[in-house]
């Protein structure tokens, strides 16, 4: 068996390792539930039987004492270290990333990948921020979105995806779900928003805002008619998704996120939806809902 090479990636609850001439093992913290590691890697080869855009799944290794996944390497920078390298591009990563996102959208829905919704009840079951009364408001919410029927990345921005020689790959296919297609859309923009009191993102560090706004703008636009919805209902999206997001605690700030989810009744200011009134153009072509 390979040893661990030097320390390729640090993510929030694992380290990525070469192991071996062409490969990279994902080592989860200690603080990790034990299944994860396994259910990360049968959805990502689930994404990828489809031609999603993934990584190949080599083995399930035992570092530790506990679950690893060895994936293919994938050879090439990610989309947030060439940002930082060639920021005046920012947005043509955008577009890209929208391109991105849209082969996900459309790559059919694998048996292995569970439902968006049930995912989604979980996380909001578990925000502390909330009473028990905010909490099945929040539900109630939920419940009466659509339910949709496209394959869903779940943390889909440009630090996850790596810029091979023969085209982007999507990596962290932990969160994929099968749902409706603005619920990714929306997490995509909340990660990529440049609100005005969050400082540093640990998912894509050393962000200018400058560059995070040309960066969202053009992706928004990109997915603009994906996003064709009226404003209560994606005010109910954002609300739903941002309380989701509050049950990851991996935000410094969680104002914003709490603030969208204050505006789920559609009545609310939304940065998203300020995006969205003004005058951007369609991109793109629909996607399953």
């Amino acid at each position: 068996m390979s040893r661990l090479g030097p320390l390729v990636a640090v993510g929030r609850t694992s380290d990525v390792f070469e192991f071996g001439p062409s490969a990279v093992v994902k080592v989860p913290r200690p603080s990790v539930p034990r299944h994860w590691p396994a259910e990360e890697a049968e959805f990502t080869a689930a994404v990828r039987d489809l031609g999603a855009p993934a990584p190949a799944v080599l083995d399930v290794v035992q570092i530790e004492s506990r679950d690893a996944v060895v994936f293919e390497r994938v050879r090439g920078p990610s989309m947030w270290e060439m940002i930082l390298e060639v920021p005046h591009r920012a947005a043509s990563f955008g577009r890209e990333l929208a391109d991105v996102h849209r082969r996900i959208l459309r790559a059919g829905l694998p048996d292995a990948v569970p439902g968006l919704v049930g995912r989604m009840q979980r996380k909001i079951g578990e925000v502390t921020q909330f009473t028990d009364a905010e909490r099945v408001d929040t539900l109630l919410v939920l419940e009466k979105l659509p339910r949709g029927a496209a394959l869903l990345h779940g943390d889909l921005h440009p630090g996850n995806v790596l810029m091979s020689p023969t085209g982007p790959v999507a990596i962290d296919w932990f969160d994929a779900a099968i749902g409706h297609p603005v619920s990714d859309v929306v997490r995509s923009s909340l990660l990529l928003r440049p609100f005005d009191s969050v400082v540093e993102r640990p998912h894509m560090p050393r962000a200018a805002p400058s560059v995070l706004r040309e960066l969202h703008e053009s992706y928004l636009s990109a997915m603009h008619d994906v996003l064709a919805l009226p404003r209560n209902e994606l005010c109910q999206w954002e609300a739903v998704v941002a309380a989701s997001r509050l049950a990851e605690e991996a935000e410094a700030d969680e104002s914003p996120l709490l603030a969208l989810w204050q505006s789920r009744l559609g009545d609310g200011d939304a940065s998203l939806l300020d995006l969205l009134d003004e005058d951007v153009s369609l991109g793109g072509s629909p996607v399953p809902t």
